[in-house]
């Protein structure tokens, strides 16, 4: 098989992952803009994926000071995980588990977050 079918491919198959993954995924540009979401990640807020990218990270999805705060922290560091609230469209407060990597593209900055709901027994 020729490169180019395997990298189209690999892109395709790496893009349905993406958006059919269980767990919400958000890449947050360096400017704090959510720039790609998937579906769960509306699901889980409750906002669409054109109201998502509207979103700014570290304030309108952060449930609590704790949280806003790990938008800041990502900025410096390269991993990050652990529990934080999330507001939803509809005000209410999800606990939620995350995990956050820092990654580039070119010279542009980009932050990755994952978050799953948090289970009762957590």
């Amino acid at each position: 098989m020729a490169r180019g079918a395997e990298d189209l491919i690999n892109q395709t198959l790496v893009g349905e992952a993406w958006s059919n993954a269980s767990l919400a995924m958000l890449v947050v540009d360096d400017d704090g803009h959510y720039v790609a979401t998937n579906r769960s990640a509306c699901t889980l807020t409750g906002y669409t994926h054109s109201e998502l990218l509207k979103l700014r990270a570290g304030r309108d999805l952060a449930g609590d000071e704790a949280s806003k705060t790990i938008y800041r922290a990502l900025q410096r560091e390269q991993r990050m995980q652990g529990k934080k609230l999330v507001r939803r469209k509809d005000g209410s407060l999800l606990p939620c588990r995350y995990w956050g990597v820092r990654t580039k593209v070119g010279r542009m900055q980009y932050f990755i977050m994952m978050l799953w709901a948090q289970s009762v027994e957590a």
